[in-house]
C-alpha cells in the first residue's frame, strides 16, 4: 500500500498530514494469533570459580604433588599419571591404613622417584607406585623420616619424679 500524496492546492490539515506520515508500509504483518514462537533463552550464569579448590594436604593435593614429581614419560605421550583416581585411593588406604601423615605421603613420594632414577618403568607411574608401596614404606621407616605408634610409647610411661627439681620448679613462680 504506496502512501497517499498530499494534495498541496488543498486546505493543511495537521492531524490528517501527521497520520499519512506515520503510517508505514513496510511493517511486517503481525502473526495470527495462533502461530507459537519459542520464547528467548535465558542468558547463561557465569560460572565464578571452577569448584572447590583443595589444599596440598588433601589426597587431591597429594596426587597433584605425585604427579608434578615424577618425570614425564615418552612412550605416554602426556598420560604419565595413568589414573588419577587410583593415585587417589593409594594415598587414601596409606593415610588410613598405614596412618601416615600429609608429609609422610610426600616423603614416600620423593624416595620413589629418588629410586626410579634413570629407570623408566613400563607401566604408568600409579601402577608402579602401588606395586611398590610397602616396600618403600618400610626402607621410608628405616630411615625414621616417618612416625609411628611406636615412636609414641615412651610418652605413655610415668615421667620419673625428683623432688629437687619439683622444688626448683615451684621456687621459680614465686610464692602462691
Amino acid at each position: 500500500m504506496a502512501r497517499r500524496p498530499i494534495d498541496p492546492d488543498a486546505e493543511l490539515d495537521a492531524t490528517a498530514y501527521v497520520q499519512n506520515l506515520l503510517q508505514d508500509t513496510a511493517a511486517p504483518a503481525s502473526p495470527p494469533a495462533s502461530a507459537w514462537t519459542p520464547p528467548e533463552p535465558a542468558p547463561r550464569r557465569a560460572r565464578r570459580s571452577q569448584g572447590r579448590s583443595y589444599g596440598p594436604d588433601s589426597l587431591p593435593g597429594l596426587a597433584d604433588y605425585f604427579a608434578r614429581a615424577c618425570p614425564p614419560l615418552s612412550w605416554a605421550g602426556g598420560l604419565e599419571i595413568g589414573n588419577r583416581q587410583a593415585l587417589i585411593s593409594v594415598f587414601s588406604e596409606l593415610r588410613r591404613d598405614a596412618g601416615l601423615t600429609p608429609d609422610d605421603c610426600r616423603a614416600l613420594t620423593d624416595l620413589y622417584v629418588r629410586r626410579l632414577g634413570s629407570r623408566r618403568p613400563t607401566k604408568p607411574y600409579v601402577w608402579d607406585f602401588k606395586w611398590q608401596r610397602y616396600q618403600l614404606l618400610a626402607s621410608l621407616r628405616d630411615t625414621g623420616i616417618t612416625t609411628t605408634a611406636e615412636d609414641f610409647e615412651s610418652w605413655q610411661d610415668a615421667a620419673p619424679t625428683d623432688q629437687t627439681t619439683d622444688d626448683a620448679f615451684t621456687a621459680s613462680w614465686g610464692t602462691a
